[in-house]
C-alpha cells in the first residue's frame, strides 16, 4: 500500500510537472504573439460583416434590378437573337443598358461593328466607375483585379460607395458576395422574361424596358425627397417622351427627372 501511495505520489507530481511546462509554453507563446488569437477572430468577425453588407446591399438593389430583368428577357424572347445568346448575355455582358442596346439594335438589322460599338459606348460610364473604385482594387492580389471589375455596374458602384470602411480583404470578400448576388438576380429576372415571354400578349416591350432601365438604375439612390422627385418624374416622361420621338425617351426622362430632383432639393433647403 505505501509503494501505490508513493507511485501516485509520483504521479500526480510528474502531471502537474508536465501542466505547469504546457502554461510556461502557452504563456511564452501568447507573449511572443499576444494579438494571433484577437487577428483570427477579428477576421472571421469582419469577414462575417463583409458578407452581412454584401447580402443586405443585394437585398436593397434587387427590386430595381428584377424589373429590368424581367423586361430584357421579354425583349430576346420577342427578338430573333435567340433565346439561348440572351440568356448567356445576362451574365457576360453584365449591363442592361448595353445588352438592351445590343438586342434592339440587332433586331432591327445592324451590323456587329454598330452593335458593339453602341453597347461599348453605352457601357462608357463604367470607365469612370472604375476610376472612382481603383484605390480600392490596387493593392489586391493579381487574379482579383483581373476578374472582379467584371462586377462594376451602376448598383455595385454605389453600394460600393456606402460602404467606404470595406478595404483590404474585408472589401474583396464584400465585393465577391456583391457581385455575384446581384449577378445572380440578374441572371434569374432575365430568365424569367425569357420564360415568360412567348406567353404575354402583345405588349410595347421595349417602351417597358425603358421604364424598367429608369427604375434599375434609380432605385438604390431612392433615400430623400429629391430622389423621390426625380424618379417619378424620370418614370412618368420617359415612357410619355418615348411615344412622341422614341429615339428621345431615355434622354428626356432623365433631364426631367434630374430637374425635379433639383427644385426638390432647393424647396426643401428653404
Amino acid at each position: 500500500m505505501l509503494v501505490a501511495s508513493r507511485n501516485r505520489h509520483v504521479v500526480v507530481m510528474t502531471w502537474r510537472v508536465v501542466g505547469a511546462r504546457l502554461d510556461a509554453v502557452t504563456i511564452t507563446d501568447q507573449q511572443i504573439r499576444p494579438d494571433a488569437a484577437g487577428d483570427r477572430a477579428g477576421a472571421t468577425f469582419r469577414g462575417t460583416g463583409a458578407r452581412s453588407d454584401a447580402v443586405r446591399d443585394v437585398l436593397t438593389v434587387a427590386p430595381g434590378i428584377a424589373p429590368f430583368g424581367i423586361a430584357l428577357g421579354i425583349v430576346i424572347a420577342s427578338s430573333s437573337m435567340g433565346d439561348a445568346a440572351g440568356l448567356v448575355g445576362a451574365p457576360l455582358v453584365y449591363g442592361g443598358s448595353a445588352q438592351l442596346t445590343a438586342t434592339t439594335m440587332f433586331q432591327q438589322g445592324a451590323g456587329l461593328l454598330a452593335v458593339v460599338g453602341s453597347a461599348l459606348t453605352v457601357n462608357a460610364r463604367l470607365l469612370l466607375y472604375s476610376a472612382s473604385l481603383a484605390h480600392r482594387f490596387t493593392a489586391q492580389p493579381r487574379w482579383f483585379r483581373l476578374a472582379a471589375p467584371h462586377f462594376i455596374i451602376d448598383q455595385t458602384y454605389l453600394s460600393a460607395l456606402g460602404r467606404p470602411n470595406h478595404d483590404g480583404r474585408r472589401f474583396r470578400s464584400y465585393w465577391l458576395w456583391l457581385g455575384f448576388g446581384v449577378m445572380a438576380v440578374w441572371s434569374v429576372a432575365v430568365g424569367i422574361g425569357v420564360l415568360i415571354g412567348p406567353r404575354l400578349p402583345s405588349l410595347p416591350h421595349l417602351a417597358l424596358a425603358g421604364i424598367a432601365l429608369f427604375v434599375g438604375m434609380l432605385m438604390p439612390r431612392v433615400r430623400n425627397r429629391p430622389s423621390v422627385a426625380a424618379a417619378i418624374t424620370a418614370g412618368v416622361v420617359a415612357p410619355l417622351a418615348a411615344v412622341l420621338v422614341p429615339s428621345t425617351g431615355v434622354v428626356v426622362g432623365t433631364v426631367a427627372g434630374m430637374l425635379a430632383g433639383t427644385a426638390a432639393g432647393r424647396g426643401g433647403s428653404r
